[in-house]
Formats: structure tokens, C-alpha cells, sequence
């Protein structure tokens, strides 16, 4: 807060400068407003012009996009606004944040592994091809046995090979005995090898980085350094060890004293903590740091925050940006700013250009850009029935007693106004 005298210039979160005093903002979840009818921005976890609506259970750190709710997903969701779980048949419980598809457990399959191995499959790519077989068992449908005494053979070929039996922590693997996946706690090429206690739940990938580490004050591939006691809360980057401070994991660099990002960490975000993330429709979801707005926009799409979408009438070249303006239109028929209005009906087949100047030449005798003057009846009419050119002139000569390119001359009685009558050029 800052004052002048008795009269306030800016005030604490949650108020807003009015009359010279500090009032609170209307909604309890505004962080900062301007004024009481809505909010600037919001607190973690809510999102809407009054930050009334509560961010998916599945946004990372309870933080979402301030105007349309959506969100960086944490583990386990997916979806704009990661209000979808993932599979409980997905690895790890882990997809693919856009679409929800992912690597499958034993006996599943699908894009999102929601269907079940049938046979005798002990996993497959679909209904009828296994790719794991029971011990002794062999064939696209695990339906033929083995001729090895009980022991292992080649799922496809049925020969016998006593190397081919995985190790024990092995989920599935190769002829040669090298993993495809492993059991929860285990990597390397044989899953012999034990995932780090520092690694939460044990879990971690094929290489032994941990998914996450299991203590809050730890940091590397490994878990295995510790951050430094002058960071605040003893917390640091998850990565690189460095401190929070005020600026928040999002932030790339901020003003220590305010907290306020001057760079965020990724592209995707904006905002005073970089809390909110870009619209879907910026091109490469990419924005301003601080007003969100795009710098492009993605195809067929327009508006400052490129949440508004170009005329069906445009082409697939889309439209302005800032107006909405079609950059050509997908009908021959029509022209004009939005593509919204047709040709004139004298343009042969109707067809004109952006500005309405017609493309293949006018219906009979009329000529003009627009084909909006009509040929003279002084002229005499060809075969065609068409009596004169683009300019006007006549084709074959005039009716008798008229001259001129366009025959409009003579035939005039002496008074100016019957001349001017004849030359007066019919729409």
C-alpha cells in the first residue's frame, strides 16, 4: 500500500483503490481487482472474471488459466482442463496429457489400454495378437504348444530356446531375455537393478532417474542432493537446486521484493507468477509474459487472446487477427471483409474477387469492373447477342444514325436535354 497524505495510490492484495481509500474486492477469490464488478487476477486455485470457479482437481500446483480454466496437468490427468483421469491400466498411471493415450499394463491394450487381452494372452497389441505367451505356449493366439519338455519357446516360430525365460522383475521382454518394461521398482536392460529409496514410491525410469523425489528438500536425477539451508522452507528447484525465493517454480526470473515474474519458465505461461497459461488458440501456445495475449495466432483463428474464430466464409487461409478480416474467401460468389456478401448477379456465374469486381467477365451486354453498366442499345448485336466490349465499345457497329465508339452519338434532337438522355448510361 502507498500512500499520499490521507489518500491511497495502490493498495494491499485483495483491495483496490477507490475514493482515495483501499475498498476489498467484491469476490473472495480476487487476488487483485481494479474494481468491484471483477477481478484482475486470481488466487491459486480458482479461475473466471470473479474467481468463482474452482481449478480441476488435476491442474499441477492448483494453478490454472485465469480466463478458460485450463492447466498444466499433473500425474495421473489429462485434458485442456485435466479434468480426466488416466487409466488405472496405464503404466505408472501416466498419459499423454492431450489425449489420455499411454503405455499399457499386462493383458491391455487400446489407445487409453481400456481393453483386455483375450485367450491365452498374457499381453497382446489387440484382439487376436499376442505378444506375450504362457511358458510352453506359442502362436498369434497363444493357441499352440510348445514342443520343449514344458520349457519356453519362440512365440512365433514355436522353437525352442531354454535363454528366453525373463528374469523375474521383467513385466515382459525380449527372445534374448532384455526387458521391455519392468516391475514397479526395478530398471536396466535385465530390471536387476533397484530403483533409489530417495525416489517417491520407488518409482523411476528405465535409466534410474527417480519420476519424483520422495523428500521435499532434495534435488537431481537421482534425488541425491540435498538444497541448501538458506533456501526458504529448505525447498529448491527440483532440477537445478536453486531456491524459490518468491518467484515460484514457474518463474524463470523475478523481482524478489514483489514476487512478480519478469520471465517465465515456460513460454506456455503469463502472469504476475506466470500462474496462468496461454490460449489454446496462440500459435505454438505461445504469449505475452504479463497480458497473455498472443503473438500469432493458430490457423482459423483471431482476437487478441485468439479465442475467436474466423468466418465458416473465409478460406483455409484464414483471417486478420485483429479484426477478423478473411484473407481471401472460400466462395467465388461472395466478396467483401467477412466474405458475407454475394456477387452481383450481373458477374458471369456469379464469381468476383474479394473487392467484387467480377473474375469471368459479365452476362450478356454489360460490362464495367462490376458489370454494372449496360451495353448501348445503339449497338448492333453480334451472334452472341453481346452488343459491346469490357469498355463498353460497340462490337459490330451502330444502328443506323449513331455514331461514337459506343454509339451513343447523334440521333439528338436539338434540345440539350434529350442528348444528355441518350447518353445517360443504364445500370
Amino acid at each position: 500500500m502507498s500512500c499520499s497524505g490521507s489518500t491511497c495510490s495502490s493498495c494491499i492484495e485483495g483491495y483496490y483503490p477507490s475514493g482515495g481509500d483501499c475498498s476489498r474486492c467484491t469476490y473472495s477469490g480476487c487476488m487483485t481487482c481494479a474494481s468491484s464488478s471483477s477481478c484482475d487476477t486470481c488466487q491459486t486455485g480458482v479461475w473466471g472474471p470473479t474467481c468463482n470457479n474452482a481449478c480441476s482437481a488435476g491442474c499441477d500446483g492448483d494453478m490454472c488459466n485465469m480466463m478458460d480454466g485450463r492447466c498444466t496437468c499433473k500425474a495421473g490427468y489429462y485434458g485442456s482442463n485435466c479434468d480426466q483421469r488416466c487409466s488405472s491400466n496405464c503404466v505408472d498411471n501416466t498419459c499423454n496429457v492431450i489425449d489420455g493415450s499411454c503405455s499399457c499394463t499386462e493383458r491391455h491394450f487400446g489407445e487409453r489400454c481400456e481393453q483386455k487381452c483375450k485367450n491365452a494372452c498374457q499381453d497382446c497389441i489387440d484382439d487376436f495378437t499376442c505378444t506375450v505367451c504362457p511358458v510352453g505356449q506359442y502362436g498369434l493366439a497363444c493357441s499352440m504348444i510348445c514342443n520343449c519338455s514344458g520349457g519356453p519357446c519362440d512365440i512365433l516360430t514355436g522353437t525352442c530356446d531354454e535363454e528366453s525365460k525373463c528374469p523375474s522383475q521383467c513385466t515382459t521382454c525380449s527372445d534374448s531375455g532384455v526387458y521391455m518394461a519392468c516391475l514397479t521398482g526395478f530398471y536396466g536392460p535385465q530390471c536387476d537393478q533397484q530403483c533409489s529409496r530417495v525416489c517417491k514410491d520407488l518409482g523411476c525410469y528405465q535409466n534410474g532417474t527417480c519420476y519424483q523425489c520422495r523428500a521435499v528438500n532434495v534435488y537431481g536425477v537421482f534425488c541425491n542432493f540435498e538444497c541448501s539451508s538458506l533456501c526458504p522452507s529448505f525447498t529448491c528447484d527440483r532440477w537445478t537446486g536453486q531456491c524459490h525465493l518468491k518467484c515460484g517454480s514457474l518463474c524463470e526470473t523475478c523481482d524478489v521484493s514483489s514476487g512478480k515474474c519478469s520471465k517465465c519458465r515456460e513460454p506456455i505461461r503469463y502472469g504476475d507468477r506466470c500462474q496462468n497459461q496461454c490460449s489454446f488458440g496462440c500459435a505454438n501456445l505461445s504469449c505475452h509474459h504479463t497480458s497473455g495475449e498472443c503473438f500469432t495466432c493458430s490457423a482459423g483463428i483471431y482476437g487478441a487472446f485468439c479465442n475467436r474464430t474466423c468466418s465458416s466464409a473465409c478460406s483455409s487461409s484464414g483471417c486478420d487477427m485483429e479484426f477478423g478480416k478473411c484473407h481471401t474467401c472460400l466462395s467465388q460468389n461472395s466478396y467483401g471483409d467477412f466474405c458475407d456478401k454475394p456477387c452481383k448477379d450481373t458477374c458471369k456465374h456469379s464469381q468476383c474477387d474479394r473487392n467484387g469486381e467480377c473474375t469471368s467477365g459479365c452476362v450478356t451486354n454489360r460490362y464495367g469492373p462490376r458489370c454494372e453498366f449496360m451495353c448501348s442499345e445503339n449497338c448492333n448485336a453480334n451472334i452472341t447477342g453481346n452488343r459491346c466490349d469490357d469498355q463498353g465499345r460497340c462490337l459490330i457497329g451502330c444502328s443506323p444514325g449513331y455514331t461514337g465508339d459506343d454509339c451513343r452519338q447523334g440521333k439528338c434532337s436539338n434540345t440539350i436535354s434529350a442528348c444528355y438522355q441518350q447518353k445517360t448510361f443504364l445500370l
